[in-house]
């Protein structure tokens, strides 16, 4: 299992749309998106999914084939920490 970060660029006023065309293809079964956020800044978008490496990223490159995509960028999370054990640290 793999944790996926998408940034996505999209023509402006298609935000919705681009969400509805991601939740609506719900083909792949083993990857899941697992949230989706506006933000401010060079990207319009962050998806968050969650699966197997292969096909978290087919789903990757069927968001990326959507006409109205202007640009992507994927973070891919290599360990993940937990703020228990962080701030722990920070009390030591």
């Amino acid at each position: 299992m793999v944790r996926v970060y998408v940034l996505v660029e999209v023509q402006p006023g298609r935000e919705e749309e681009f969400m509805d065309e991601v939740l609506s293809k719900g083909l792949i079964r083993s990857s899941r998106v697992e949230r989706m956020d506006f933000v401010h800044g060079s990207f319009d978008l962050v998806v968050v999914l969650t699966g197997a490496m292969k096909d978290v990223d087919a789903r990757v490159i069927a968001m990326r084939k959507i006409p109205f995509v202007l640009r992507t960028e994927t973070l891919i999370s290599f360990g993940m920490l937990k703020w228990e054990d962080m701030s722990s640290r920070l009390n030591e």
